[in-house]
Parts: C-alpha cells; sequence; structure tokens
C-alpha cells in the first residue's frame, strides 16, 4: 500500500474500533519530538510506535471478508469443493490475493479492494502492486513465490539476499580493526537470523553462495588485519 502508516484515516479508526476513543484520539493528535522541537500529527500513525501494527490491522480486518462476500465462500457441489479461487494472505500492511486470472483480479478484484481501501484513507501502491503470472513469480516478505515446470518453490529473494549479504559486508566493513571474537560476536546474530527465517524455504543453494560470499570476505578481513601472514598461518589461525 502507498504511505500506509502516514495516511490512515483518523476518524475511520476511532469510528470503528472497539477501545478507549478518547485515549486513541490523543495518542492520534500527540505528535512527536524531532531536536527537541514538537510536530503536530495530523493523519497516520507514526511508523514504528507500539500501537502502529495492531492499528495496521485493525484497518485492514475484513479486506478478507470482504472478498468472500463478494466473490463466495467455497461450496461443495457433488462431493467436489468448487471455490471460486480468490484467496487472500495478509501479514500486517502486506498482502496477496490469488485468483483464477488475470482479467478477474483487475477488473473484479481490484476494484473491491481499492473501494475497501479508499474508505480506510488508503491507497495502492503503484511501486508494490502488480498483478504476475504464478509461473512468473513474486515476492513477498523477503520470499520468492513461483512455480517451475508445474511445481511450487518458495525460495529466498534476490533483494532480500542482496540486502542481508550488503549488511553483513558492512559490519565487516565497519570493524576493520575490530578482535576476532568481537567481530563473530556480531555476525552471528545476524547471519543466526536471517538463516532461521529463510530455512523452511528451498535454500540449499542460497545458503551455499551467502556461505562462500560470507567466507570470502571474512578472508579480506583477515588479510587486512595480517598483511605479513600467509596463507596457511592465517588459516591455523
Amino acid at each position: 500500500m502507498q504511505a500506509c502508516f502516514d495516511k490512515i484515516s483518523h476518524d475511520w479508526i476511532i469510528a470503528h474500533v472497539p477501545t478507549d476513543k478518547v485515549m486513541l484520539s490523543k495518542w492520534f493528535t500527540a505528535g512527536y519530538l524531532e531536536d527537541r522541537q514538537w510536530f503536530p500529527t495530523e493523519a497516520g500513525t507514526p511508523q514504528g510506535a507500539i500501537l502502529s501494527p495492531p492499528i495496521a490491522n485493525w484497518t485492514l480486518d475484513g479486506l478478507q471478508r470482504q472478498l468472500a462476500m463478494t466473490f463466495g465462500q467455497p461450496r461443495w457441489i457433488g462431493g467436489k469443493q468448487i471455490s471460486s479461487k480468490i484467496n487472500f494472505v495478509r501479514y500486517a500492511d502486506d498482502f496477496i490475493v490469488t485468483g483464477p486470472s488475470k482479467e478477474v483480479l483487475e477488473n473484479e478484484v481490484r476494484p473491491v479492494i481499492d473501494r475497501f481501501l479508499r474508505e480506510r484513507g488508503l491507497l495502492l501502491s503503484p511501486e508494490k502492486t502488480r498483478i504476475t503470472h504464478i509461473s512468473e513469480g513474486f515476492d513477498f516478505l523477503g520470499q520468492n513465490v513461483r512455480k517451475y515446470n508445474g511445481k511450487l518453490l518458495i525460495k529466498p529473494s534476490k533483494k532480500n539476499v542482496q540486502a542481508f549479504l550488503t549488511q553483513i559486508r558492512s559490519i565487516i566493513s565497519e570493524n576493520r580493526t575490530a578482535k576476532q571474537q568481537n567481530l563473530i560476536g556480531l555476525l552471528n546474530p545476524v547471519i543466526k537470523g536471517w538463516a532461521d527465517y529463510h530455512r523452511h524455504a528451498v535454500s540449499k543453494r542460497v545458503f551455499a553462495r551467502v556461505d562462500s560470499e560470507i567466507w570470502r570476505a571474512l578472508w579480506q578481513w583477515c588479510c587486512r588485519r595480517h598483511p605479513n601472514k600467509g596463507r596457511h598461518l592465517l588459516t591455523a589461525a
């Protein structure tokens, strides 16, 4: 969506969310401080604030139900389940919708989503929103979902892998003079967290490539730290 946290309608949230409306209204208009200067908040919510994720969920809650009401729930006919093939998956403010064809998604599903979001002060992001065939695949939450010769595979996305390697190289570069154990302490949580996130996906080849790239970056770090030591001494160390 287009700047979700910046454009959520205060009026819609206050009118529809069953919570303390006075307190919520005060929180919306509390503003924020930057360099000891106060700035008012007239729309949206502060991204990263403790209430921002719940508010995003409150705002988008009901979209799945709206799609089901519009296109129908799966039905059993003659012992077979007949589905409209309109499926919805959401995580916070990111979501995907599947459909039987590009035409259905473009001409029937998207207008329903547009109306739902507009009521809440939101719009679909032109940069992030695209309609694609499953054989071409798409990225969602750092992973690529795609069918290869009819087989669905979920892999770490190229952008996610590149961002991870950039982060690793940045940590190594910023700690050129650090002790070995300190650098290991900085890298291990980042590597473990990323690997744990993707371990359930088809990641074997990506992990092998990432392992090679990290080894290369660390080898360069070692050579920089110990320019007078040979390969065998560095390996032994």
